[in-house]
């Protein structure tokens, strides 16, 4: 006769879990776990509920083949956020979902698309935000800025050059080789060296980077070169005596950012300072400016305490710095370690960084969520990427990465970018999302009071691949690839949850409503899409001439592509006098899914409809409650071919569901 095992509850706390540990029934996290998570969201309660569309906002149309776009966020005031996308040669501000303002270069005016960025150089553009103003940075191109103007109502988004006063300089030659001596004639300084080769590299024709001379604790910008041991200069820092100063405790200096060294590539403010970190030729060098005083580097023999100041890290390899980040702590990210300021406030005599660990960090930038800074370990040929979040260590003192997908990552693959979103009233979960190498993307509900951590994965419809991520406010945006009519295709999209359907629109009516004939997809043209309106499908359609028909006259119709979702519990198990479920045969007798809300959705492949349709008119919405939904099941399952039975839960987008928790009952 067959035994009845105590009943098993799934209530997905802890998210999708890896294959690895469906061997692992003794982990707490296995029965709050699913082997599979599909489009849907954690819940801040518990529980997932089924994602929201992706809205269609607009298409970005780089240079055939070029699909590299990047999306950040630019926040001047509370009700004041915008969506900044970089695309090739070109920079468009979204407000609200709606264009702003585009900015493309001037075709009259010659050289003026060297002021944007190309797709090959976007990958590793950098930003940071403050107030109107947005500094952005690249490796090989001296910092810009884009700059928010506005008077009263109006407003013109404006990008140019930043201008930067009193640039740090460095002696990239090594040690002087001759006696030198000074003689000054007002604002002008001739500096005469008993060796040639001292002056041997400086270049004075257009382009290239300004060369200096430091001695006695003076600085001279050489603007004339009159043999080859004879330069003149202007006086920056008065020298304190002009007597002869022997070979080595002088030297010749240059700009430390310029086209042959190279330009930042990292940059963030904290305490009143422009920081930027690495470039080229100083890959371990973090740079700031006087305090008060963003664009200005300036020093002096004095060393106040709001002179700009200057550090290289310190390390046995490469710490290249890849990304500043600013949380409770002043972060260097680096492809060698994790650094954190030691001191605050900033001065010259403290400006110092501990490392924290030896975790290289990605280029991807960080993101603060739940009171932590979360980033992406750097991936190599042995070692894949992880998504670690700092925690503070008591003990030690220091901040020490956890994985947060250790029992997750299959989720995780070589990530591209990274956002957070906080709670809100509407919505108290936070989620951490990743965009990942092969377009989906990974989605961490956290909150570390109540032990919620547990990832879910979302897959777009049509086919879409997720490209870029950015939240603004509480809207989460992305950039979709898709291949629509045999054309590859890029379109920025806005996570909706009032939305069940992907790359979605609503459509415009022809004549009044309600209307059968339904314009404004352009965009979906030759494609087939799905239908939707007032919580009725209404099939598919082929769009033509921008317009659809449906079969009955509507009212409102929201068109675009659906997508499937999944919630799938971890195998059923259960220790018994006489052993486990593991190779032994056993039945799913019966299942149980409570949910919040839900439409029709099947449990093992059997169709289910656990809310009640009271509204007479058609297309009216249906509604849903809270309540059981129990399911009794045929069949054996396990053995050696079957590593053992699952309640799996599936359902369209048009038929969106809460799903809390899932018990089963197993016979054996």
């Amino acid at each position: 006769m067959p035994r009845r095992t105590a009943l098993q509850q799934f209530s997905f706390t802890s998210g999708m879990l890896d294959p690895a540990v469906e061997a692992r029934s003794d982990v707490r996290a296995y029965f709050a776990g699913a082997r599979d998570l599909t489009n849907v969201l954690g819940m801040a309660q518990g529980g997932v509920a089924t994602r929201g569309g992706f809205r269609h906002v607009a298409e970005i149309e780089p240079p055939e083949g070029d699909e590299v776009i990047r999306l950040a966020s630019f926040t001047f005031a509370l009700g004041k956020s915008y969506l900044i996308a970089f695309s090739h040669q070109r920079i468009d501000v979204f407000q609200d979902g709606a264009l702003n303002q585009s900015l493309v270069p001037d075709p009259e005016v010659p050289g003026d698309a060297d002021r944007f960025f190309t797709s090959e150089e976007l990958a590793d553009v950098s930003w940071t935000q403050s107030l109107d103003t947005m500094i952005l940075v690249h490796p090989d191109h001296p910092p810009r800025r884009l700059l928010r103007q506005h008077d009263g109502e109006d407003e013109d988004w404006v990008l140019g050059a930043l201008a930067l006063t009193n640039t740090p300089t460095f002696n990239f030659r090594g040690l002087t080789l001759g006696t030198a001596s000074v003689s000054i004639s007002g604002a002008t300084a001739t500096i005469t060296s008993t060796d040639g080769t001292d002056f041997e590299a400086i270049d004075l024709s257009a382009g290239a980077p300004t060369f200096w001379v430091r001695l006695h604790g003076g600085l001279i910008r050489v603007t004339g070169k009159t043999s080859a041991t004879v330069v003149e200069g202007t006086v920056v820092q008065s020298p304190e005596e002009t007597t002869a100063v022997e070979p080595g405790l002088w030297s010749v200096e240059e700009d430390t950012w310029s086209d042959q060294r190279g330009w930042p590539r990292s940059v963030n403010l904290f305490q009143g300072r422009l920081y930027f970190g690495q470039n080229r030729a100083r890959p371990q060098t973090i740079w700031g400016s006087r305090a008060g005083s963003f664009f200005d580097f300036g020093t002096t023999a004095d060393v106040l305490d709001d002179e700009a100041v200057e550090l290289t890290l310190d390390n046995d390899q490469i710490a290249a710095v890849e990304q500043l980040f600013v949380s409770n702590d002043f972060l260097a990210m680096t492809s060698g370690g994790v650094y954190a300021c030691a001191e605050t406030p900033v001065t010259p005599a403290n400006f110092l960084f501990r490392r924290q660990s030896e975790l290289p960090a990605s280029p991807v930038r960080p993101v603060e969520l739940d009171g932590v800074v979360v980033f992406i370990r750097s991936s190599s040929d042995s070692v894949r990427a992880t998504c670690n979040e700092l925690v503070f260590d008591d003990a030690r003192q220091v901040l020490v990465p956890q994985d947060l997908g250790l029992l997750a990552g299959g989720l995780i693959d070589a990530p591209v970018d990274m956002t957070a979103r906080q709670g809100t009233e509407l919505d108290g979960a936070n989620h951490l999302m990743l965009a990942n190498s092969d377009g989906s993307v990974a989605v961490l509900n956290t909150r570390r009071a109540q032990n919620i951590a547990g990832w879910t994965r979302l897959s777009l419809g049509g086919g879409g691949l997720v490209k870029a991520i950015a939240a603004v406010g509480a809207r989460i945006y992305v950039v979709v690839s898709r291949e629509l009519s045999g054309s590859k295709r890029s379109f920025i999209e806005c996570l909706e949850p009032d939305s069940c359907l992907d790359s979605s629109v609503l459509a415009a009516p022809v004549g009044d409503l309600p209307s059968t004939d339904w314009n404004g997809l352009d965009f979906l043209e030759g494609t087939e899409v799905q239908m939707f309106s007032e919580g009725l499908d209404l099939g598919t359609a082929t769009v033509v001439d921008g317009t659809v028909t449906t079969m009955e006259a509507v009212s409102n119709l929201e068109v675009g592509f659906p997508f499937d979702w999944t919630v799938e519990t971890m195998p059923l198990e259960a220790e018994l006098t006489d052993g486990t479920f593991i190779g032994n045969r056993h039945r799913l007798a019966r299942a149980t899914v409570r949910t919040g809300t839900a439409g029709r959705f099947a449990v093992n492949g059997r169709d289910v409809e656990p809310r009640t349709f009271w509204t007479a008119a058609f297309g009216s919405a249906g509604q849903s409650a809270a309540k059981l939904a129990t399911v009794r099941l045929l069949g054996w399952s396990g053995g050696r071919g079957d590593v053992g039975a699952t309640v799996r839960v599936t359902g369209k987008s048009t038929e969106p569901a809460s799903i809390l928790s899932i018990t089963a009952e197993v016979t054996q």
